[in-house]
């Protein structure tokens, strides 16, 4: 097994414990993704970071008694974010934004990585006690009674700015922000981009005469490739900043004309292709520009995935656009923008789109064609 592709230096204590190291080992042999990968590990390394404290002997025959602490703890822990050599503390900022903890989605993440661990270690005969620590819960299917399980998920809607908000903080990006920040920016937002996806794009990704980028499903979320019209403005910026900084990097330092889109302009890795991590600091910085807290990078997806649905897209084509697995994550958008439902993207989007491409016109100083 090539175990390369695993970053072991981010979870030191995983990469020397037998059985944890198995796990990570185990869960790369069963193709899952490097972001579910990592993940776990992270939430393992956590896990046995904890027991190391308080019962370095309990680890691995830990009992329910002893995983509920842990839990506990998750809940009272302070808030991480991923630096450039993995997670790092952010208890200031984070605490003082938002004035809570370890978010629902993440302590529910760890506890989910921690039960196939200890599954993982019956199945190998690694712990004496058949029985899992961290009961499971469900939701009362084929006639069974609802089992709650230790950590409830609260339903939150996403934050989304008004309509002055956004149009107030594009025209900050625009007039204020380098040619890689308007073209990263814009292209989440008008691509519905996750992070990851964003960041992965390669050159080669991009149709010019078809107005489409190429998801690839390695850089999915889902695994699944799809294929994601974007607006003749944005794809003016993209180009803006290909022809521009990014040409430059390319010939100082021998890079691919074809490959990775965005390209590190630092001095430290000039010419690298960004991380995935890096995208959070270029939006933080641009955050703290505009005074808007709540702002992510996971914003500009909302945002596009709500305007959609107030332009009267229908759900089936914002879920295919967004890449949604289950439709049910595309009708968080309802609550969102509660009007009729109608036709296709493009011809749905222009009134909303319009004002931005006007934007990107002035900045660029020429016309930009929306037929192309």
């Amino acid at each position: 097994m090539d175990t390369q592709e695993v970053k072991w230096e981010h979870y030191p204590r995983v990469a020397a414990h037998p059985a944890t190291r198995a796990f990570v080992e185990r869960l790369v042999l069963k193709e899952k993704r490097p972001k579910t990968v990592d993940a776990y590990a992270r939430a393992i390394e956590d896990l046995f970071a904890y027991f190391s404290k308080q019962h370095s002997d309990r680890f691995l025959e830990a009992d329910e008694a002893d995983l509920d602490e842990y839990i506990a703890s998750l809940k009272r822990a302070d808030p991480k974010k991923r630096g450039r050599g993995g997670m790092i503390e952010d208890q200031v900022k984070i605490r003082y934004l938002t004035g809570r903890k370890l978010s629902d989605n993440t302590i529910a993440q760890r506890v989910v990585a921690c039960r196939l661990f200890y599954d993982f270690l019956i199945r190998k005969n690694l712990r004496s006690d058949p029985m899992n620590p961290i009961a499971r819960g469900n939701a009362g299917r084929d006639g069974q009674k609802p089992v709650r399980g230790p950590v409830s998920k609260r339903e939150r809607l996403p934050w989304v700015p008004s309509d002055s908000v956004w149009y107030q903080f594009v025209h900050h990006v625009l007039l204020h922000e380098d040619a890689r920040t308007k073209a990263m920016i814009l292209l989440a937002y008008d691509a519905a981009l996750r992070r990851e996806e964003l960041m992965s794009l390669r050159v080669d990704d991009i149709d010019w005469a078809r107005g489409i980028v190429t998801i690839r499903p390695e850089t999915s979320k889902g695994g699944r490739m799809r294929y994601v019209p974007v607006s003749a403005g944005v794809l003016h910026l993209v180009r803006a900043y290909i022809e521009g900084n990014r040409r430059a990097l390319i010939a100082a330092y021998d890079g691919e004309d074809a490959g990775p889109l965005f390209l590190s302009e630092s001095t430290r890795n000039p010419g690298r292709p960004l991380s995935a991590g890096a995208f959070d600091e270029i939006m933080e910085r641009v955050r703290d520009r505009v005074g808007l807290p709540a702002l992510t990078p996971h914003t500009l997806r909302h945002q596009r995935c709500t305007m959609l649905k107030r332009a009267g897209v229908n759900l089936d084509d914002i879920a295919l656009f967004a890449g949604h697995k289950n439709i049910n994550s595309t009708r968080l958008y309802i609550h969102l923008a509660p009007v009729e439902l109608s036709q296709r993207i493009r011809s749905k989007a222009e009134p909303f789109d319009a004002p931005i491409a006007a934007l990107i016109e002035q900045t660029l100083g020429q016309e930009v064609s929306h037929d192309e």
